[in-house]
């Protein structure tokens, strides 16, 4: 798979490991949680959901403890451990229980997004493009998250890995990219979203070789970069994003 612009200016030449490694601990958080379901032999999701919960920060913090320029990050009042790769935050989120839910709608968490989502957007997401929408002031209990996070640069930036999954089915699909968030309920408005290729995706590939999109699956396109925050927003240039498809944005194969 090649490296879109965003993603040769966000990791340089690391892109395709930092991929692989994304992919490879949501697998693993994945795999723990279908066993804690199956552990627990009831026809409730709640193992899964809860081990899910917290296993894909585990995993991330796991996959690249040992990788240069990272450091592993927990925030006061929050039981996450996060992941700061060379001034890239990752935040994994699932946005969806199967493919019915385009990426292009998700939103991060079922409900009122937490402190620490709030608080992470507000520091280190892009700027926003219509600030109307924005969340311009964090609520209460975001505050003491936010002071939590003040030892970071603030150059800092989110990267948003965003997967959908289910018990019975695994993981369906990974995507990276960099959203502002809208309002209180999740809503996300993203400026670059691209997939992250999973193992079973290039072994499909190489099966069924090299297929035309159907006449309804054309070029979706993305919005183009928005500068980094802080300072760097005013100076930065705007960075190329590459176009995803319709069947990519909707998950399909």
């Amino acid at each position: 798979m090649l490296e879109s612009q965003w993603a040769r200016d966000t990791f340089g030449q690391r892109v395709p490991a930092i991929r692989q490694a994304i992919a490879e601990a949501l697998s693993v958080a994945l795999d723990n949680a279908r066993d804690a379901q199956t552990a627990a032999q009831t026809e409730h999701t709640h193992p899964f959901g809860f081990t899910l919960m917290s296993r894909k920060f585990e995993a991330l913090a796991e996959a690249f403890e040992d990788m240069g320029d990272v450091r592993i990050i927990k925030p006061a009042g929050s039981p996450h451990e996060l992941v700061v790769l060379d001034g890239k935050l990752l935040f994994p989120f699932r946005y969806a229980k199967d493919r019915s839910i385009s990426v292009m709608s998700a939103r991060v968490g079922e409900g009122r997004p937490s402190a620490l989502v709030q608080a992470l957007f507000n520091r280190f997401g892009p700027e926003p493009r219509m600030r109307q929408l924005a969340l311009h002031d964090l609520a209460p209990q975001a505050v003491p998250v936010a002071e939590a996070l003040s030892d970071l640069p603030d150059d800092t930036s989110l990267v948003l890995i965003a997967y959908a999954c289910n018990a019975h089915a695994g993981l369906l699909d990974v995507w990276w990219g960099e959203a502002e968030l809208l309002d209180r309920t999740g809503s996300l408005r993203w400026h670059v979203c691209e997939p992250i290729p999973l193992a079973q995706d290039a072994t499909t590939a190489g099966q069924a070789g090299a297929q035309q999109p159907a006449f309804d699956q054309g070029a979706l396109p993305t919005p183009a970069l928005n500068p980094r925050t802080g300072a760097g927003r005013l100076t930065a240039p705007v960075s190329e994003a590459v176009p995803i498809t319709r069947a990519e944005a909707a998950g399909g194969e």
